[in-house]
């Protein structure tokens, strides 16, 4: 994997492009953190010996209304020998397509909503190795914690209207419309004496993040135009976090890029600089791990 230090950084203030430079020294609470962008919305998340990833997705297929395979090459490429933990926030086929895979590779517990272990068991998956969630657990785990809040998928057409029901039954390999949404969760991981707060798409429950003040929040802009007020009071009900990390911003299908940030991610650069003047915003490169 590679292990390139650099990536793009904004402070929020500046209000430009960002612009190359070197990873920030680790904060003063808590233990180093290394987190690594694996594409769309996934991470790696390490710190003291733990290994967690969230919504590993490596394949990006060119052909969603053919069967969707995960390529084992780019999940060997791009993934850790061992791991943990893999949790995943919705069961879209760009969110839980590789997890299972990625899960049987590193020998990670997988956590996720009733479609996403239904789909990890007809991967090969057992029981033993999985977590089926409905949002409000709190696990204290092996040298880390997790707690598991409920939550919302962005407003994309008509999902703010219906929530796709679970099927009883999956057969793989299917096309991206057997994919299903199967429930919205964001996650708190707390590791090394820090806190992280993953939010996979570009909507959740005010209520349900009152009181955390995460070290660094990894959020969602996509779609968030149709959220009221998106920006601004995500950051203010987590306490304006000191570092916020973009996810879910780049294409899902075809080879990763880092290009220069979109119009759409500049407008979100300029709210969280409007909104949380002393926030840190990071806009990832893909595979670059960040010391935080």
């Amino acid at each position: 994997m590679k292990r390139s230090m650099y990536l793009c950084v904004v402070l929020a203030g500046c209000g430009h492009a960002p612009a190359s430079g070197p990873v920030a020294a680790a904060t003063p609470a808590g233990r180093p953190l290394t987190l690594t962008y694996l594409g769309v919305a996934g991470w790696q998340i390490e710190g003291d010996g733990k290994v967690i990833l969230t919504d590993p997705f490596l394949s990006r297929p060119a052909d969603l209304a053919q069967p969707l395979v995960p390529d084992a090459a780019a999940i060997a490429a791009h993934t850790p020998a061992r791991a943990d933990l893999v949790v995943v926030g919705h069961s879209h086929w760009d969110h839980v397509l590789d997890a299972p895979s990625v899960a049987l590779r590193t020998g990670a517990h997988l956590i996720g909503s009733a479609a996403t272990t239904r789909i990890a068991r007809a991967t090969g998956m057992t029981d033993a190795q999985l977590t089926t969630v409905k949002g409000g657990e709190d696990y204290a785990l092996d040298g880390f914690s997790l707690r598991v809040i409920p939550s919302l998928h962005a407003a994309i057409g008509d999902e703010w209207l219906v929530r796709d029901p679970v099927p009883g039954t999956m057969q793989l390999p299917m096309p991206e419309a057997g994919y299903v949404e199967g429930g919205t969760f964001a996650y708190l991981i707390r590791l090394a004496g820090r806190e992280v707060v993953v939010l996979d798409t570009a909507n959740f429950v005010e209520r349900e993040l009152v009181g955390l003040r995460p070290d660094i929040a990894i959020i969602a802009p996509g779609y968030r135009e149709k959220i009221h007020d998106y920006t601004c009071r995500l950051l203010h009900a987590l306490g304006d976090p000191p570092i916020v990390l973009a996810t879910h911003f780049d294409e899902t299908r075809g080879p990763p890029v880092d290009a220069p940030a979109s119009d759409d991610l500049q407008k979100f650069i300029a709210e969280v600089h409007h909104c949380a003047p002393r926030t840190r915003l990071v806009i990832p490169r893909h595979f670059a791990a960040m010391t935080l």
